[in-house]
């Protein structure tokens, strides 16, 4: 597998082997995809259980359209059509 990392993110994956702080580049970048997937993960169980709630009350579901609104008003336009 071959991949290209911006020079930035090079240096600073190297700058952490040189501190002793990772045991090489890879393993930065391991650390950092790992971080991600778990950060992804845990932002999605937040949607499903967000979900969750406005499909057991209702209420919440005009209330979240209503910050929905307000938010794409506030961005300039648009939609978003979310089926609960």
């Amino acid at each position: 597998m071959s991949v290209t990392i911006d020079e930035h993110l090079l240096a600073y994956a190297q700058a952490e082997v040189d501190a002793g702080r990772a045991k090489s580049v890879s393993a930065v970048i391991n650390a950092a995809l790992a971080a991600r997937a778990e950060a992804d993960q845990a932002a999605d169980a937040a949607v499903m259980a967000a979900v969750e709630a406005v499909r057991a009350d209702p209420a919440r579901s005009a209330r979240v359209e209503r910050m929905t609104a307000h938010l794409l008003n506030r961005r300039g336009g648009g939609s978003v059509a979310v089926d609960v």
